[in-house]
């Protein structure tokens, strides 16, 4: 799995956060011209869980959503939405889940500032962390296989 850091969103995000929307730590300038990611290749947006997630009870979803805005302090409400996951339940965030999203090829057009929000609804999480980045290629669960097998 390979990662430029210069695309990196976050890197072991805490999400023991209780209801609500949560930018992660870093975004990407896209400069001045505001230009769409990838320049015309398939992008992903690439999850991993690293700490499970657990809270009180099994009611705690999470969703994702890849945002621009003018600012690099990107807003909940002013800013635009580009891609939005669909729900995740706490059940399906194990450590080492691998989740790929591929960006939109068209639609509106990006801002200065590329960034990722955590949308954390239905109930609060007590643990969980996730790594996220921008890549080329779509990362997913690794499966082994015996030799030979097909």
């Amino acid at each position: 799995m390979l990662m430029d850091r210069l695309a990196q969103f976050a890197a072991a995000f805490d999400l023991d956060q209780e209801i609500g929307t949560f930018l992660l730590t870093s975004q990407i300038d896209l400069g001045a011209a505001a230009m769409d990611p990838g320049n015309g290749k398939q992008m992903y947006l690439n999850v991993v869980v690293d700490e499970a997630f657990t809270d009180g009870g099994d009611a705690a979803t999470l969703q994702l959503r890849l945002v621009s805005d003018d600012t690099a302090v990107i807003h909940d409400t002013t800013c635009t939405v580009h891609m939005l996951t669909g729900l995740i339940l706490k059940a399906a965030l194990t450590i080492g889940k691998r989740f790929s999203f591929a960006l939109p090829a068209s639609g509106t057009p990006y801002e200065r500032y590329l960034g990722v929000q955590a949308l954390v609804a239905t109930a609060g999480f007590d643990a969980g962390q996730i790594t996220a980045w921008l890549g080329l290629e779509a990362i997913g669960d690794v499966k082994s296989y015996p030799d030979g097998a097909h």
